[in-house]
């Protein structure tokens, strides 16, 4: 949609601009603003986030950039994902899992509608989902090199088919630049990298910085092409931009 990419880029900017309320400054209102195409109800994500049920309800979403590492260190290559890995996710949320349907048995005013398997990083030492995929044999070098995309195909695929588990949202590879450790320090991606890997996966263009100079017509571009991609495939993609300055 030519005119909603055109507002949402307007917004965009406007927000990295914006000086008040305090947490707004420095342009981190756009944590929290997005453009989103195909996306689903019922995402446990901010900020494509939002309830298609009349009913009081609940999902999960996961930081587990940790457990990704350790599972996907483990498989060692690509042709083990959809065992070993595979079987490692499944056994650590069984017992979420568990935990949400007896409170959902326990409550007459909550529905448990699942767990959005995806790998999200966090922070924390060992918590990125970048480097968990350079530990698989086929990735050469750096995460975007060769084979990445390989990797990125097969973890999307047992992610979204989990024997016996509950799932919702997207399902996907979550590679949010300033919330990756190895992500933000390498200098080998580019937008256009992203775009790439989220044709496989997921979740699209997330907490990429942009330079401040970018302009409204440049950003509504990207959204553009970002919304073309998970219209084509119809997977649910979204944009996050931060414009910053140099």
């Amino acid at each position: 949609d030519i005119d909603a990419s055109k507002a949402a880029a307007e917004c965009v900017l406007s927000i990295s601009a914006a000086t008040v309320p305090e947490f707004l400054q420095g342009g981190m209102g756009n944590f929290r603003f997005c453009s989103a195409t195909c996306c689903p109800g019922n995402i446990p994500f901010y900020p494509a986030s939002y309830s298609s049920q009349e009913d009081d309800s609940f999902a999960i979403g996961l930081e587990n950039g940790a457990l990704a590492h350790v599972l996907l260190s483990q498989s060692g290559s690509i042709s083990n994902i959809s065992k070993i890995f595979s079987d490692g996710m499944t056994a650590a949320l069984q017992p979420l899992q568990k935990i949400c349907e007896d409170e959902e048995q326990k409550s007459s005013s909550f529905k448990f509608l699942g767990i959005d398997t995806s790998l999200n990083p966090s922070l924390d030492e060992g918590g990125s989902v970048a480097a968990a995929i350079e530990s698989l044999e086929e990735v050469c070098g750096d995460f975007g090199g060769t084979g990445t995309l390989a990797a990125a195909a097969a973890i999307t695929t047992a992610l979204q088919s989990l024997p016996s588990i509950k799932t919702t949202g997207y399902c996907g590879l979550m590679l949010p630049v300033c919330e990756d450790q190895r992500l933000a320090a390498l200098t080998n991606m580019r937008v256009t990298n992203f775009l790439s890997i989220s044709s496989v996966c997921g979740v699209g263009i997330d907490t990429v910085p942009i330079a401040a100079s970018t302009n409204n017509q440049n950003l509504q571009a990207l959204m553009l092409d970002v919304a073309a991609l998970a219209t084509r495939w119809n997977k649910p993609l979204s944009c996050r931009v931060f414009p910053v300055g140099n």
